[in-house]
């Protein structure tokens, strides 16, 4: 069957988009490849640095070359392009090709055509076009067209409570070959794609762990086998699958990457009882429970042994069995990835820098055990970073950090969760939907407060940094405190401490630090930390002392009932 045709010289002007256009004339929808009118191509604005031209081929159809040219009548081309392409036009790949050259060459001058043929056809719904190299003599100029054709498929939509089940027309079935092909597309990195198993011991599983693809066959009798294939496969873009077994020789591939294994044992077929199943385990019994992890995502093309169990279930046919809420398109990912360099021109920047609460949230994957993930510039000249520091995250203000215990080893590939959320002088950090560790953040602060002192900041329990001796030769430490339980105020307690500790030198110092540093940021949620509030409270701090030697329990009820929140216990 050929698969060259024009895709894209029949689109009308609302499938073209670009990062900018000069004027009118050069407007983007007259960039099909030789076209003359208008300014005779698509060209960007000068200031633009990152030119980029899109195409959308109003369908998901299978592409096999691609071709370029300048714009007509002018001195502007393009010497070099790199290909991206999505099914959604928000999450992208960038073609490569068999050596891994992910760059095209392009034009040398505007009226020349270069062909490029695909070394593997890709089927996707939109094309991007992004300029790396241009002509010397002048700008950018592009005209482009892209050769294939239609691609029908079977597709079905798993929300990962789901899943569809094959059953046999026999109690069991007993083969010797099997051939099991599909596309999958998946926003989560675990997940089971196929699942069978017989009473005596057999089964075969298709399954996404930590985003690799893992094949377990067992034929019994240990015949016993697991390999995988392939990484980062939750990237939502599709990946082709084929497993070909003929008695103990299996074929695994996973995108044209293929590996060849032997499972041992005696027995060379494959018994499975009743029913395979397809996006999830389901438990017998009980519907809607499942045993294993359910895939999330979009198969494609599903086949086994010849029979297209998709196009079975679209027509409702007696052999498939539906479980939980399975729909017949691809729907999409809300969510979209990008991709950071190693370089200090990348990042993204969001407005919103000194405002005095925010939170974000979001997820991450790196093999890199150094690097910064957030800054925020703070009130004044203070930052609140987020950093990996041999692969530990660490949340820095100042000259105070904090290392979550659940934030360890996070350089090992996989998508983990952080949630960063500033109020007032406190600022804290979740990782994996633990609990959240918290700083206070001030320059003047000598230790960490107690739990006491985040409980009345209005925290929930979580883990905090406790520096219980006041930066003496205890180290800071992160204890998980439960601010449910009895409190004894902050204020309170640092007199206390003061009493035993009667007129040494160090407990004004402590004093000042604690019960300052405790006027200041509880009297009000939304209140701020200046120089003249520090010489107040520490001028109040001197006066509660003193009047610690009159009368404790009196003072303390009548003089700061704003700083404690809770009763004082007597």
């Amino acid at each position: 069957v050929h698969c060259n045709g024009p895709l894209v010289s029949s689109l009308p002007p609302s499938s073209f988009q670009s990062s900018s256009s000069s004027s009118d004339s050069q407007s983007l929808h007259h960039a099909k490849l030789n076209r003359r009118d208008g300014g005779g191509g698509w060209m960007p604005e000068r200031k633009d640095q990152l030119p980029w031209l899109q195409v959308d081929l109003r369908e998901r159809v299978e592409v096999t070359a691609v071709a370029t040219q300048g714009r007509f009548g002018s001195s502007d081309w393009v010497s070099s392009y790199t290909l991206l392409y999505s099914d959604t036009g928000s999450a992208w790949k960038q073609y490569r090709q068999e050596d891994h050259i992910g760059v095209f060459p392009g034009n040398t001058n505007a009226e020349g055509v270069t062909h490029h043929k695909l070394p593997h056809s890709v089927r996707t719904r939109y094309l991007r076009f992004l300029p790396r190299g241009w002509s010397s003599k002048g700008w950018i100029g592009l005209r482009v067209e892209a050769y294939g054709c239609s691609y029908k498929s079977d597709v079905a939509d798993f929300d990962g409570r789901s899943s569809l089940l094959y059953r046999f027309n026999q109690k069991s079935m007993s083969t010797v070959k099997d051939v099991v092909s599909l596309q999958f597309r998946s926003w989560r990195a675990d997940g089971v794609l196929v699942h069978g198993e017989g009473q005596r011991g057999d089964y075969i599983t298709l399954e996404l762990h930590g985003g690799r693809l893992a094949l377990h066959l067992n034929l019994g009798d240990g015949g016993h086998m697991s390999v995988s294939l392939g990484s980062l496969l939750d990237d939502q873009q599709w990946h082709s699958v084929q497993i070909e077994r003929f008695n103990k020789q299996v074929n695994f591939t996973v995108d044209r990457l293929t590996r060849h294994v032997h499972t041992g044992g005696t027995g060379d077929s494959l018994e499975v009882d009743y029913e395979l199943s397809f996006g999830g385990i389901p438990l017998p019994g009980k519907p809607g429970t499942f045993l294993r992890k359910n895939f999330h995502g979009c198969l494609e093309n599903l086949y086994y042994n010849g029979v297209n169990i998709i196009d079975l279930a679209k027509r409702k046919k007696p052999q498939i069995y539906s479980v939980g809420n399975v729909t017949f398109s691809c729907s999409g990912s809300s969510a979209v990835s990008a991709t950071f360099l190693s370089s200090r021109r990348s990042f993204l920047q969001l407005p919103g820098a000194g405002d005095p609460a925010w939170s974000v949230s979001f997820q991450f994957r790196t093999w890199n055990d150094a690097g910064m993930l957030l800054w925020s510039g703070l009130q004044g000249a203070q930052t609140l970073l987020l950093i990996l520091a041999d692969a530990q995250l660490r949340l820095t203000h100042h000259r105070s950090s904090l290392c979550p215990p659940s934030g360890r080893g996070l350089d090992d590939g996989q998508w983990h969760s952080v949630s960063v959320k500033l109020k007032g002088l406190q600022a804290s950090v979740a990782v994996d939907n633990e609990p959240p560790s918290s700083i206070l953040l001030s320059d003047y602060t000598i230790f960490a407060p107690s739990c006491e002192a985040h409980r009345l900041m209005g925290s929930a329990s979580g883990f905090f940094s406790i520096d219980p001796d006041g930066s003496g030769p205890l180290s800071p430490a992160v204890v998980y405190c439960n601010m449910t339980a009895i409190c004894l105020p902050l204020v309170g307690f640092a007199l206390l401490v003061s009493l035993f500790m009667h007129l040494m030198w160090i407990q004004y110092l402590i004093l000042f630090q604690a019960i300052g540093f405790g006027c200041s940021a509880l009297r009000s949620p939304s209140y701020r930390l200046f120089v003249s509030d520090r010489q107040e409270c520490a001028i109040r701090c001197h006066v509660l002392f003193r009047a610690l030697e009159k009368s404790f329990v009196t003072f303390l009820s009548q003089s700061i009932p704003e700083v404690c929140s809770c009763p004082l216990q007597t």
